[in-house]
């Protein structure tokens, strides 16, 4: 039977009771609610939608291409071959461009918790020498933020650019959901 009450054992001084607050919908506590995070969008176009993607490796059906789709939700991501460090992902701009910005995403959802990857940038006007520009640093990719990490560079000419993936925190291999190259 229930009557509304409780037995409490222990120590009444050591209770403390809260009383609940009167609703008649959903409530959210203070204490827990967040500000909507609103991504900033790099100055220009991304050049990089539907170009040619080309990557070391892969994992289940985490493809490449998934990384210029346009989507970022769900499971439209690339993932690198479990422990296969470094792994690598290209982008041929299908001719040389002047680019300033590179700007990487991971799924926006809280479900995919924070995590940490580390990878270095790179060039390339042939595909086959690469000249890093970007050494390698460590990134956080918080759903908090949207899950994103912004690279300003210096205007460059390339055709192709290229990340270099050495860990990441939240899986055994590399993560990206958009790889995204901008031009003014």
């Amino acid at each position: 039977m229930i009557t509304g009450q409780s037995k409490v054992s222990g120590d009444p001084a050591n209770i403390t009771v809260v009383p609940a607050p009167e609703q008649s919908e959903s409530m959210e506590h203070e204490a827990f609610a967040k500000e909507e995070y609103v991504p900033v969008i790099p100055e220009g176009e991304n050049i990089a939608i539907d170009k040619k993607v080309k990557a070391s490796g892969f994992f289940d059906v985490y493809t490449p291409r998934k990384v210029v789709d346009g989507k970022a939700e769900g499971v439209s991501y690339w993932e690198g071959k479990a422990d296969s460090y470094p792994d690598t992902i290209a982008v041929d701009l299908e001719k040389e461009e002047t680019i300033h910005t590179i700007r990487l995403c991971l799924n926006p959802s809280s479900a995919w918790g924070k995590r940490t990857q580390e990878f270095s940038v790179e060039i390339s006007t042939d595909g086959k020498e690469f000249e890093e520009i970007i050494p390698s640093s460590s990134y956080d990719f918080d759903p908090d933020t949207g899950n994103q990490v912004t690279i300003p560079l210096k205007e460059i000419k390339t055709r192709y650019v290229q990340l270099v993936f050495t860990d990441n925190t939240g899986a055994k291999g590399a993560q990206l959901a958009e790889f995204e190259i901008y031009k003014k």
